[in-house]
C-alpha cells in the first residue's frame, strides 16, 4: 500500500506536521469567519477521505487530499463554538428576560477585587412565579462585596441574566467571542447578603486533594514573609500554583513596562524552565544507575520522569487554558525525546501546535498561544546555523561566554519574534525588555520557581521545613521586584504604539525570514524586496489616511452609556470631543480599553486637542488615559471645576504632561484648522459663578456646545444640555444653528431635544450616543419620534456601533460599524 507521505527531502511532506498544522489552522480560521456551511464541509470531508483511501489502494501518492481533509476537519471543529443552535434548555434563551431565581454551581475560584467577587457559575435551574425549569450554560457572576462562596458550592439568588455586549468599534476587542470560547454566554450580579449557599456539588477526589494542597501552600507562603512582602508573596503564589488574585493591575503594569509581564503567568517559559532544570538534574542522577547507563536509557528515563513532573505542575497550577497549552507543548518535546526524534525542532513544534489545536481549536485565538509559538518559532529558526556547543577542549571562560551569548541571542529572538503580536494586542513595547529579561528570567525562572516547587514537595511531608524555602523564594522575588521597579520607573522604559495590521505583521515576519536566510534560501532576496516594496506602499497609504486627506472625518465612538466623538481634520489635526467613561476607572477604563484602540488602529498616536464638554464621569473619565499617552497639546473646558476624583486626576495629568488648559465660552473667537472652523456657541462667560450655586441639571446645561463647519456642512456637538440651555442657545444663535449633523443632547433624554432646537438646526442626520440597555432608558421614545417627524435620519451607537461621517465640504457620507443593526 502506498504511503501518503512519499515526498523526498524538500517536498511538501518533508516535515509532515507543518503542512498538516497549517491546513488545520486555515480550516479553523474559515470556520470562525464564515460559519454555517457544516453540511457542505461534512460532504467535502467524506470526499477527501475517500480520495485519499482510493489513492492509497491504487498505490498512488495522495498529496493534497489528506491536507484538504484536515482543512475541512478544522472548519468543522469550530462548529460547536460558533453555532447558534444551543438547544432549547440553554441559558441563551433566557438572556435579558427579566429577573429569575437562579441556582447553580461555582466553577472557578472566586476572586475578590475592589470590593467585587467574581467567578463563573454553571446554571442548573431557573425559577419564576412558582415555575422551575432545568437549564444549562455558564454565566459570569459578580458578587457585590466579599463572600465565603468556594469552588463547588451550590448557590441561589435573584437576578437578571444579561447578554454580553461588545463596544462596537473598529479594532475593538471582541469580548463576546472571547467569553463564548470559554463557554460563557451571560452575566449576572447580586449583593453578597442576597447570595445563599444551598449545597455543594461533589468534587472528585483529585480535585479535593489539589484544592487542599493549594490552600496549604497559600498559608505556608503567607507565613514565610512579613507585612512588607505582600507583593512578593502574591507573585510566588502565581508562579507556584497559578493563583493570580493577588496581582494588582498596578503591579502588572510595572512588569509590562519592564518587558517581563510574561513572568507573572504560568506559561511555556515557566513550564519549559521547570522541565529543563528537572530533566538535567535527572540525567545527572540516572547517570549513577548502571543498568540505565549501559543501555543508553538515561535521557529517555529522565524525559519520562520529567513528563510526569510537568503534568503534576500543570495540575497544581489549576490547568488554566494557558497552562494546558504550555504543558502540551513541553510534553510533545519530551515525548519526542523519549522516542529519539529530536532532530527536527520545527516539525516537533508543529506537532505541539497540532496537538493543542486538535484538543482546543479556539486556542488559535488565544494571545498566550500566539506568543508562545511565535517566541519558540523565532528561536528555532533564528538559531539555525549557530553553534553553541561547548566543546571538550574549550576553556571555562569560553564555555561561559558561549552560554551567555546563547542566552542573549535566545532572549533577543524571543522578543523579536513576539513583537508584532505584542503590539497588535497591547500597543506597548518595552525598550528595556532585553536587559530586564537577562536579569529577571534567571532570577525568577531558574531560581525562584524551581525553589518554590522544591519547597512544595517538601511541604507534602514536612510543612515546617518548607517555610524557610518559601521564605527564601520571597526574598528572591523581593529582589526581582526591586529590579522590575528600576526598569519600569525609567521614563523611556516603554512606549505606546499604533496597532500593526495583519498585512504589516506579515511583512515583518517575511522580512525577518528573508534576512535570516539571505545566501541560504534561493528566493530570500526576492522575498525581502517584495516585503520592502509592500511596506513602502503600506506607509504611503497610511500617510494619506492620516495627513494628506482633504476631507473631514467625524466618528461617534461606541463607549456605552456616555459620549466620545473623534474629529479628524484635513492635514492630520485630531480633536476628541469627550471621552466617555464609567464611574470608576479602576474597574474599567473606557479611555484605555475602548477609545485608545480605535485611535491606534487608525495610526493615531497624537491627539492635538481634547474638548471636555462638562466634567461628568461618562464624558470625562475616558479622557484621562488619552491625555496621558497621546501627546495632547490642549484641553478645552467650560470652566466648571466640579471636584471629582476623575476631574482631579485629569488636571494632574495635564500638569504632568504640560497640557495647556483653556477655558472657552460663547465669547471665545472661532478657531480655524485649514478649511474647518470650530466655534463655541455655549455657555456664556457668566454661566458659572460658584459651584455651590449650580445644581446638577445646571451643570449639564453648562456643556460646551461646539459648531464644526467644513464647507457647506456643519456638525453640532451639544454635550448634555437640556431644555433650558437649548432655549438659550436658539435665542442667542439668531438663526445660525442650521446644521447637517446634530449630536443629540443628553443622550436623547426626554429633558432635551426640544422642538425649538430641532426646528432651529433642521439636521439631516441625528446621532445619539447611548449604551445598549442603559438604566435610564435613553434614548426616550418621544425624542426619537420627534426626530423622525422632522424627517431626520437617526443613528444610535447602541445599535449602529461606531458611526463614521466623511465630509468633502458639500455633503456627508455615513458608515456605521454595525451595517445592519
Amino acid at each position: 500500500m502506498a504511503s501518503i507521505n512519499p515526498s523526498p527531502a524538500g517536498g511538501i511532506y518533508y516535515r509532515p506536521a507543518i503542512p498538516v498544522t497549517l491546513a488545520l489552522i486555515a480550516g479553523i480560521l474559515l470556520g470562525e469567519g464564515v460559519p454555517g456551511f457544516s453540511p457542505l464541509f461534512l460532504c467535502l470531508l467524506v470526499t477527501a477521505a475517500v480520495a485519499s483511501l482510493v489513492a492509497m489502494h491504487r498505490n498512488r501518492p495522495a498529496f493534497w487530499s489528506p491536507l484538504f481533509a484536515v482543512f475541512v476537519a478544522g472548519y468543522l471543529s469550530m462548529v460547536p463554538w460558533v453555532s447558534q443552535d444551543y438547544g432549547s434548555d440553554h441559558i441563551v434563551h433566557y438572556l435579558d428576560s427579566g429577573r429569575w431565581q437562579i441556582q447553580g454551581s461555582v466553577l472557578e475560584f472566586p476572586v475578590l477585587r475592589l470590593g467585587r467577587t467574581r467567578t463563573v457559575l454553571d446554571v442548573e435551574t431557573l425559577s419564576r412565579e412558582g415555575q422551575s425549569r432545568p437549564v444549562r450554560g455558564k454565566v459570569r457572576l459578580t458578587v457585590m462585596g466579599e463572600t465565603k462562596v468556594a469552588l463547588g458550592d451550590r448557590v441561589a439568588f435573584d437576578a437578571k441574566i444579561r447578554s454580553l455586549r461588545n463596544f462596537n468599534n473598529p479594532g475593538g476587542f471582541d469580548y463576546r467571542r472571547y467569553m463564548a470560547f470559554k463557554g460563557i454566554h451571560g452575566s449576572a450580579w447580586v449583593r453578597a447578603e442576597k447570595l445563599r449557599i444551598v449545597g455543594t456539588r461533589p468534587l472528585s477526589t483529585a480535585t479535593r486533594i489539589v484544592n487542599d494542597l493549594r490552600g496549604r501552600l497559600g498559608r505556608l507562603i503567607d507565613a514565610a514573609g512579613g507585612p512588607d512582602d505582600k507583593e512578593a508573596q502574591a507573585v510566588l503564589k502565581a508562579l507556584v500554583y497559578g493563583d493570580r488574585s493577588g496581582i494588582s493591575s498596578e503591579l502588572r503594569e510595572r512588569f509590562n513596562r519592564a518587558g517581563v509581564g510574561h513572568l507573572l503567568a504560568i506559561s511555556g517559559l515557566h513550564v519549559g524552565i521547570v522541565a529543563t532544570v528537572v530533566y538535567r538534574c535527572l540525567v545527572w542522577l540516572f547517570s549513577f544507575c548502571t543498568p540505565l547507563l549501559w543501555r543508553g536509557w538515561t535521557r529517555q528515563w529522565a524525559a519520562a520522569a520529567t513528563l510526569f513532573i510537568v503534568l503534576a505542575y500543570g495540575i497544581l497550577a489549576g490547568m488554566s487554558p494557558s497552562t494546558q497549552r504550555a504543558v502540551i507543548m513541553v510534553a510533545v518535546f519530551l515525548v519526542a525525546l523519549i522516542l529519539g526524534r529530536t532532530h527536527d525542532l520545527l516539525n516537533t513544534l508543529s506537532v505541539a501546535a497540532l496537538a493543542i489545536l486538535v484538543f482546543s481549536p479556539t486556542a488559535l485565538y488565544s494571545i498566550s498561544f500566539q506568543l508562545s509559538f511565535c517566541a519558540v518559532l523565532a528561536i528555532v529558526v533564528g538559531l539555525e546555523g549557530f553553534d553553541f556547543s561547548e566543546g571538550t577542549e574549550s576553556s571555562l571562560g569560553r564555555r561561559i561566554g558561549k552560554k551567555a551569548a546563547g542566552f542573549v541571542l535566545v532572549s533577543a529572538l524571543a522578543i523579536a519574534g513576539t513583537a508584532p503580536v505584542v503590539l497588535h494586542h497591547f500597543n506597548q513595547t518595552s525598550v528595556v525588555g532585553l536587559a530586564s529579561n537577562l536579569l529577571l528570567v534567571p532570577l525568577v525562572g531558574f531560581l525562584a520557581v524551581p525553589l518554590g516547587l522544591a519547597s512544595t514537595v517538601v511541604a507534602l511531608f514536612f510543612e515546617t521545613l518548607a517555610i524557610p524555602g518559601f521564605g527564601l523564594c520571597v526574598q528572591l522575588l523581593r529582589l526581582a521586584l526591586a529590579v522590575v521597579d528600576v526598569f519600569s520607573e525609567l521614563s523611556f522604559a516603554a512606549i505606546k504604539t499604533v496597532t500593526p495590521s495583519l498585512l504589516e505583521m506579515a511583512i515583518y515576519y517575511l522580512a525577518g525570514w528573508a534576512l535570516l536566510n539571505l545566501g541560504k534560501a534561493r528566493f530570500a532576496s526576492w522575498v525581502l524586496a517584495a516585503a520592502i516594496i509592500t511596506a513602502g506602499g503600506d506607509g504611503l497609504y497610511w500617510a494619506h489616511q492620516r495627513f494628506w486627506h482633504r476631507d473631514l472625518k467625524v466618528t461617534a465612538i461606541d463607549v456605552g452609556q456616555g459620549g466620545a466623538t473623534l474629529m479628524e481634520l484635513p492635514g492630520g489635526t485630531e480633536i476628541l470631543y469627550d471621552g466617555g467613561g464609567f464611574s470608576d476607572n479602576r474597574l474599567f477604563d473606557v479611555g484605555q480599553q475602548v477609545v485608545a484602540p480605535l485611535l491606534w488602529r487608525r495610526k493615531i498616536a497624537t491627539v492635538d486637542t481634547l474638548i471636555l464638554s462638562h466634567p461628568d464621569a461618562d464624558h470625562l473619565n475616558g479622557l484621562i488615559f488619552i491625555a496621558r499617552y497621546f501627546n495632547v497639546r490642549e484641553l478645552w473646558t467650560n470652566g466648571d471645576v466640579n471636584i471629582t476624583r476623575g476631574y482631579e486626576t485629569l488636571m494632574a495629568v495635564c500638569r504632568e504632561k504640560n497640557i495647556v488648559v483653556r477655558r472657552l465660552d460663547a465669547g471665545s473667537p472661532p478657531m480655524s484648522f485649514g478649511k474647518a472652523t470650530l466655534t463655541v456657541l455655549h455657555p456664556t462667560a457668566e454661566f458659572f459663578t460658584t459651584v455651590a450655586e449650580v445644581d446638577q441639571e445646571d451643570l449639564n446645561d453648562g456643556s460646551l456646545v461646539i459648531r464644526a463647519a467644513f464647507g457647506q456642512t456643519v456638525f453640532l456637538f451639544t454635550g448634555d444640555i437640556t431644555a433650558n440651555a437649548e432655549a438659550t442657545l436658539v435665542r442667542q444663535a439668531h438663526g445660525t444653528l442650521a446644521g447637517t449633523v446634530l449630536f443629540a443632547p443628553h443622550h436623547g433624554s426626554r429633558s432635551s431635544s426640544t422642538p425649538g432646537l430641532i426646528e432651529a438646526v433642521r439636521p439631516q442626520t441625528v446621532v445619539i450616543s447611548a449604551g445598549a440597555g442603559n438604566r435610564f432608558g435613553f434614548p426616550h421614545l418621544e425624542v426619537t419620534d420627534r426626530y423622525r417627524a422632522a424627517g431626520c435620519r437617526i443613528l444610535i451607537t447602541a445599535t449602529h456601533g461606531a458611526i463614521t461621517m466623511r465630509s468633502d465640504g458639500t455633503g456627508v457620507q455615513i458608515e456605521s460599524y454595525m451595517a445592519n443593526p
